[in-house]
């Protein structure tokens, strides 16, 4: 290829400017759709990539053998830093606690997310000062370290900000140290920073971790000494664990530990399960991403190589023409591979402007943040991209045109492809449509399963109920008792519940063993709430009756609750059977024997995804979650509440949600991979019904004499239009067979880790293959028409 070659090129293109925006508008959009879903593949692979010698670092998780919660959590003991500290294994150690706090200035409250540090943390992580000095913010208790963003925000510029107060949870402290703000990229994100020593932690809240060794709060870092395995750290710790008290890590049940590398915690399908907030990717997920946008891009370069080749063929006499004057095989085929590559280019070109128009929306979709992927790079990333697609989708029209004869093709006659080329056209239009097909069938299904997943029954009717989930430090406090009693005295309000977390939302809580008087015993879930929750909710009693107010107190631990799960797994046969049993539980150091008053049905705490699990409700009046139940428009209940949110708790942020909000929630990325299913879906019918409609056009051209040989023999329009539809027909069955049991697959793998499925059976299939088939009918139509009207005497002319 010569710079003559794009010159000549880039005039054809001027020419035939219909055909050109046609090309470069197809081949844009495909790969605008293939660099926004591989942006979203680079980025969910750079996780952690800023960390120094990330390889030596890894973080501990827990797995904690019990029915109720049983699984692989993020977190660990408090007390398994000192063991990593002191097994000569670790160059440094660290634990992080993540949570979020209310910063006042003036009038004016917001949300500042934080991480709390050990000392060993800047060590662990390579983190460093820009301004100030960190080590100091992590040693002092009144010290704050702030992301340069934030410090930049509140102070104007970073070095100002050293040395300046801020109230944080109405609590004083001086900005010690401005960091870097943490990557997108990062499973830690904070805007501000703090030690174990800070004032935010109470004397009492880090004595208890340092003696609980069965309750798993913190994340543990550790990055290994040169020549240590990851092996020998784990058995250290996991020994140090085993030898622990046994008292307190009986509540959550046998406890085992593991080492993930810090590249790939991101990806831990361990962690993925129990994920609250998002911060574990589904590396099949994101590599079936990748290949979306390897078949959507496949797809758009077959649309253009059909296209071309069409061209190429009413290009037979220029080409002709070129040969005879002297032009040689390596300069025809030059030709039309630069004429590809100014196309593909092109395409990039107007590609990436679509793709940095859809940046936005597309993050939101994926709910991940893409612009940081975005960069000098990533442009040239794309511009080789696109270059090799023009190489590669102009290889086969630059064959047609090297097996152009000139005599013929002067002469008018050869200007049909061969038999195997039709056929490979009509196997890559089948491609197409499998694909359409596959994608359509697996995103009615995920959106189905959403659907249904979304609107179950949790067990009660959410609609009527309001959440306020109180600050941590309130929980206890007389503020929390003085809203309770001020909701209460709102007209409509018919009840106001207290409970341990939001129903919808994952609660570890208390994980004891009950005990029967015969000796069996199961474990499961402890939920303190207030004698009124159940009322308050509106659930009935499967058996017995449920709390009273006026029977059960604060401090009565003279009766249960138990839920259908519960007492299964006493061994009890019959709901009724368990009530008036007498069990025991756990409670400090010792135990109670209350008597079981009642049996409840399963409410839905989490997701579909997972089975109910055994619940013992107690009793409590210690207010970390109010539900209110509110006759009327909820609207004004929000209002009501926000302002006595404010009275009582001035220096938080509201956090008040419609009891409905946490099971949405829930399948929040359910909806988002239906969103990006649905998009690569509209794509591949997109791209599938240009591709079927350049084949119907084609195919037309080619049958001309057969068609008016057949109008002349008396075939009706009807013959001629089954003739042309028979074509299509079998190139959908094909795609049928090939496209629907991989969709089957897919759907079957989607449905798998859910406990309870939406009746879907095989229509999502059946609505697939109808909408290619539409697609195809709506695609073929115009040229079928086109081949009813065609003039005998002009087809049998040329």
């Amino acid at each position: 290829m010569m710079l003559r070659d794009f010159r000549i090129g880039w005039r054809l293109l001027l020419q035939e400017r219909a055909y050109s925006a046609v090309t470069i508008i197809g081949l844009a959009a495909g790969l605008a759709a293939c660099f926004l879903l591989l942006a979203y593949v680079r980025f969910s692979y750079s996780y952690e990539s800023h960390v120094p010698q990330a390889d030596r670092v890894y973080v501990a998780k827990t797995r904690i053998e019990s029915p109720s919660v049983g699984g692989w959590y993020e977190r660990s003991p408090f007390g398994l830093l000192g063991v990593a500290e002191r097994s000569g294994l670790a160059e440094a150690a660290a634990v992080a606690l993540t949570g979020g706090v209310t910063l006042r200035q003036g009038a004016s409250l917001t949300e500042l997310d934080i991480n709390v540090f050990s000392t060993g943390m800047p060590k662990v992580l390579g983190l460093y000062a820009v301004q100030g000095d960190l080590q100091a913010a992590l040693e002092r208790p009144d010290a704050v370290a702030l992301t340069e963003s934030v410090a930049r925000r509140l102070f104007g510029n970073t070095g100002s900000a050293i040395g300046k107060p801020l109230t944080l949870e109405n609590i004083s402290f001086n900005v010690a140290a401005v960091v870097p703000d943490p990557p997108a990229a990062s499973s830690l994100k904070y805007q501000a920073l703090f030690g174990l020593g800070s004032r935010l932690i109470q004397d009492e809240q880090r004595k208890s971790w340092e003696r609980n060794w069965g309750g798993i709060v913190t994340l543990l870092y550790v990055r290994l000494a040169p020549g240590a395995t990851p092996q020998a750290m784990l058995q250290a710790l996991q020994h140090a664990l085993d030898q622990a008290p046994r008292l307190a890590q009986s509540k959550a049940g046998a406890m085992h530990l593991g080492l993930t590398p810090l590249r790939g915690w991101y990806f831990d399908r361990d962690l993925a399960s129990k994920d609250v907030q998002g911060r574990h990717g589904n590396p099949a997920l994101v590599m079936g991403v990748g290949a979306i946008a390897g078949l959507i891009l496949l797809l758009a370069t077959i649309n253009y190589v059909n296209l071309a080749t069409v061209r190429v063929m009413r290009r037979r006499p220029e080409i002709a023409l070129r040969k005879l004057l002297g032009a040689g095989r390596a300069r025809v085929a030059g030709l039309l591979l630069a004429e590809s590559m100014l196309v593909a280019l092109l395409a990039t070109t107007a590609g990436l402007l679509l793709a940095w128009l859809l940046l936005p929306a597309c993050s939101q979709l994926l709910n991940r943040p893409l612009a940081a992927a975005a960069g000098i790079g990533t442009v040239l990333a794309a511009l080789a991209i696109g270059a090799a697609t023009g190489v590669l989708a102009g290889l086969y029209p630059a064959w047609v045109a090297l097996h152009v004869r000139p005599a013929h093709a002067l002469e008018g006659r050869g200007g049909q492809e061969t038999h195997s080329t039709a056929w490979l056209r009509r196997t890559v239009t089948v491609l197409q449509m499998t694909a359409a097909m596959g994608l359509t069938a697996t995103t009615l299904a995920v959106a189905w399963q959403t659907r249904y997943a979304s609107a179950a029954e949790p067990g009660f009717d959410p609609r009527p109920l309001l959440v306020l989930d109180l600050p941590t430090q309130m929980w206890e406090g007389q503020a929390a008792r003085q809203l309770r009693d001020a909701l209460q005295r709102v007209s409509g309000v018919e009840g106001v519940a207290i409970s341990p977390a939001p129903a919808g939302r994952f609660y570890l809580g208390l994980n004891n063993p009950v005990q029967r008087p015969d000796g069996h015993s199961a474990a499961m879930q402890e939920r303190m709430v207030s004698p009124n929750f159940f009322h308050v909710y509106g659930v009935q009693a499967l058996a017995g009756r449920l709390f009273d107010p006026q029977r059960e107190q604060e401090t009565n631990d003279g009766s249960v609750v138990l839920n259908a799960a519960a007492a299964k797994a006493l061994g009890y046969a019959t709901p009724q059977e368990a009530v008036g049993q007498t069990v025991q539980v756990m409670k400090g150091k010792g135990a109670v024997q209350p008597v079981v008053v009642g049996i409840v049905p399963d409410l839905r705490y989490q997701s579909l995804r997972e089975q109910a699990t055994p619940v013992i409700y107690r009793n409590s009046l210690n207010a970390s979650v109010l539900t209110v139940r509110y006759r009327g428009d909820m609207a004004d209940l929000e209002r009501a509440a926000d302002a006595l949110w404010r009275q009582y708790f001035p220096d938080n942020l509201p956090d008040i949600r419609r009891a409905g909000s946490y099971y949405t929630e829930n399948y929040a990325d359910d909806a988002r991979l239906a969103g990006l299913l649905a998009v690569a879906s509209a794509t591949a019918l997109l791209l599938s019904a240009f591709g079927i409609y350049v084949l119907s056009a084609y195919t037309v051209q080619r049958r001309a004499r057969e068609i008016v040989l057949r109008k002349l023999h008396g075939a009706r329009g009807g013959a001629i239009a089954r003739l042309l539809g028979r074509e299509f027909a079998w190139m959908l069955g094909c795609a049928a067979l090939l496209g629907l049991p991989a969709a089957a697959l897919a759907i079957q793998t989607y449905l798998a880790p859910f406990a309870e499925r939406a009746p879907i059976g095989g229509w999502t299939l059946l609505a697939a293959l109808g909408a290619v088939a539409a697609v195809s009918l709506a695609a073929t139509i115009r040229h079928t028409l086109a081949a009813l009207r065609l003039p005998p005497a002009l087809a049998l002319r040329t």
